[in-house]
């Protein structure tokens, strides 16, 4: 019998507050901001002052941009009561194989959370960082663009996770051939390839992966 895993928002929204989001969607509906505008969701003072509670004083900016990335993420997902895909294995390998050019998406624009079949795409979280497991990717697919946030190390021994986000306009070309020769989502480990691991080193590979897994999905919710 499968095991449903735990998904990286449930105890993030308990410990932040609904509330805190339900006010945040007021306020921009008020203002007739565009939800999905990053910008628009965090120069809104609620979301705004959401962020600067969450955040320790001196965190630095990349972490405070890497905050405000999910906060976001996790705003529109729950704006929609988060839309869910979670592609099988076999046509997701099948579909990587061969990477489509990123296309451009009719409105209105695609959101949802991907969940990755376990342990199965892997990606250096930072430079120099050993390579973790993408739980799975939040993704916001409009017309024009493409943006996505890995979900990246998150088990059961440790709390919190590491997020790594990709930003392109659309249409985009496929993930090409890597420096080295090798193919898109090549395994980069060792021993990678012949436990068939993949992995993802590049935007276009992150944005790719993104707009496959949510293509090839049988259910979205």
């Amino acid at each position: 019998m499968s095991v449903t895993r735990p998904l990286p928002w449930p105890d993030l929204i308990e410990a932040i507050g609904e509330n805190r989001f339900t006010g945040i969607a007021e306020a921009l509906a008020q203002a007739k901001a565009d939800p999905l505008d990053r910008d628009a969701f965090l120069l809104n003072a609620a979301a705004g002052q959401m962020l600067r509670d969450l955040m320790p004083a001196d965190a630095l900016p990349e972490t405070v941009n890497a905050y405000g990335a999910l906060l976001h993420m996790l705003f529109v997902a729950w704006e929609r009561d988060w839309p869910l895909a979670r592609p099988a294995e076999a046509p997701l390998r099948a579909a990587l194989a061969a990477p489509a050019p990123l296309a451009a998406r009719t409105p209105p624009a695609a959101v949802c959370y991907a969940q990755l079949p376990e342990r199965l795409v892997w990606a250096e979280p930072e430079a120099g960082a050993p390579h973790e497991p993408l739980d799975g990717v939040f993704l916001i697919a409009a017309p024009d663009r493409a943006r996505v946030l890995a979900v990246v190390g998150m088990r059961a021994d440790r709390d919190g996770f590491t997020t790594i986000e990709a930003d392109l306009p659309l249409p985009a070309p496929a993930p090409a051939a890597r420096a080295d020769g090798s193919a898109p989502f090549a395994s980069v480990l060792p021993g990678g390839d012949r436990a068939r691991l993949l992995s993802v080193v590049s935007e276009y590979e992150l944005v790719a992966l993104a707009l496959t897994a949510l293509a090839v999905s049988e259910t979205a919710s």
